[in-house]
């Protein structure tokens, strides 16, 4: 099978890894999908019960390593008050708590978190 290098292939992927682990995409006061900041567009926006921001989530093509963007990504998180950032590829995804002092690097997750995981981490 060729390899894919489309950003939307990947977030197809991504998609029902979040549905999967309980967001719902169509609920705006869950995700917020391609939302544009100064610096550059935020892929995905996950947020807390209460419509806070949890989480940025950048999106990379299937052919990239979601690591690399991890810098992007706490730029973004860091300009809406994210304490969390999830790096993926469809098919790898990254976890970071970049604000922790013990935390100062992303690492490698199964799957993608639930709402209730992420609260829980920044609780």
């Amino acid at each position: 099978m060729p390899m894919v290098n489309n950003e939307a292939f990947s977030r197809v992927l991504i998609d029902k890894a979040l549905e999967a682990s309980g967001w719902t995409l169509t609920d705006p006061r869950q995700v917020h999908l391609e939302y544009s900041t100064p610096n550059g567009r935020v892929d995905y926006l996950l947020k807390d019960a209460l419509g806070r921001v949890l989480c940025v989530l950048e999106a990379k093509r299937e052919d990239l390593d979601p690591y690399d963007a991890k810098e992007q990504a706490r730029g973004y998180a860091e300009n809406l008050n994210a304490p969390l950032v999830i790096l993926s590829n469809g098919r790898e995804h990254w976890f970071w708590n970049y604000e922790r002092a013990d935390q100062q690097d992303a690492y490698r997750i199964e799957r993608l978190p639930s709402r209730n995981d992420l609260e829980r981490v920044v609780s």
